[in-house]
């Protein structure tokens, strides 16, 4: 690899660790068990919805990409519950890159209560995802497929 080519490597990465992405959401009466309270797997659709958004923010369709065959699957995923959300609660879902590797980029993704404020941390998450192409069975190089944003 030539020194330009690490140059605009680590450019790449400097950027997405750079970028903070925000998501606002309504939970839903379906996202709730019998207590009204948000079911705890609904979460992992939040950090579904907060990816898509970040995606987004970087110029990425993932419906278009998917239809390409280029999928993110999770790899890895650590998850705390702290409090509760219930229906029609306004959530805030922060995003942000905390590592860059080769194949794969690990997300910090926070959900909160009160989306003005964020005063009420409801759940912490870290999550590894890869990028594919479903149709070669290839991953794709983390730098490779966020070039467009330097």
């Amino acid at each position: 690899m030539t020194a330009a080519n690490e140059e605009n490597e680590q450019k790449i990465i400097d950027k997405l660790l750079g970028i903070d992405d925000f998501h606002e959401l309504t939970v839903r009466v379906d996202d709730t068990d019998l207590m009204q309270v948000v079911h705890a797997n609904k979460y992992l659709n939040y950090f579904d919805d907060g990816f898509i958004s970040f995606t987004s923010k970087l110029n990425k369709d993932c419906g278009a990409l998917h239809k390409q065959g280029i999928v993110f699957p999770v790899r890895k995923i650590e998850v705390e519950y702290i409090n509760s959300a219930t229906f029609g609660d306004n959530i805030l879902i922060h995003t942000r890159v905390i590592k860059v590797g080769n194949t794969s980029i690990t997300l910090a993704m926070n959900c909160y209560k009160n989306t003005k404020s964020k005063d009420t941390l409801l759940v912490k998450g870290i999550i590894v995802r890869l990028i594919m192409n479903i149709n070669g069975k290839k991953l794709i190089k983390i730098t490779d497929f966020f070039s467009n944003i330097i």
